[in-house]
């Protein structure tokens, strides 16, 4: 899958952007892009297993501001600190962090999306994620509930 492959893309500069603002070496920022990430998509998951789609295309669609807005923010927001557990940061911080490392993903993927000019619909999120619809088969109707 391309997602992968877009973020590790994106972590020099987030380093570039953020490294200095928490003291990070280039290896401290990536790894927390990293738990970020780990933790972003288990929540999903919990809440793609719980019947939430309409909450996850609200999630992916809307950007990192309109993102604040879902009432899923601040559950996502405290998985996301719980893994920073090596910071001996106050909570306050931790948070900051990880808002602005989702920020920092969700518009570089945004802007990636569009600057790559796929189409805004399940064919041209596919192809940004580097998924063939054919291989999908049954599940293929799972994703178009996205759309």
């Amino acid at each position: 899958m391309k997602l992968a492959e877009y973020i590790n893309d994106m972590k020099p500069d987030f380093h570039k952007l953020y490294g200095a603002k928490y003291g990070f070496e280039i290896g401290q920022s990536e790894v927390h892009m990293d738990l970020t990430l780990n933790a972003t998509t288990q929540y999903l998951q919990k809440l793609l297993m719980s019947g939430k789609m309409k909450e996850i295309q609200n999630l992916a669609m809307q950007g990192s501001f309109a993102m604040k807005d879902s009432p899923y923010y601040n559950e996502l927001m405290q998985n996301v600190v719980a893994t920073y557990y090596g910071l001996t940061w106050e909570n306050e911080r931790k948070t900051q962090l990880a808002e602005d490392i989702l920020t920092f993903i969700i518009d570089g993927l945004k802007h990636r999306f569009n600057a790559g000019g796929y189409s805004m619909d399940k064919k041209g999120v596919m192809d940004f994620l580097g998924i063939d619809l054919g291989i999908l088969g049954k599940m293929g109707g799972m994703f178009s509930k996205f759309f």
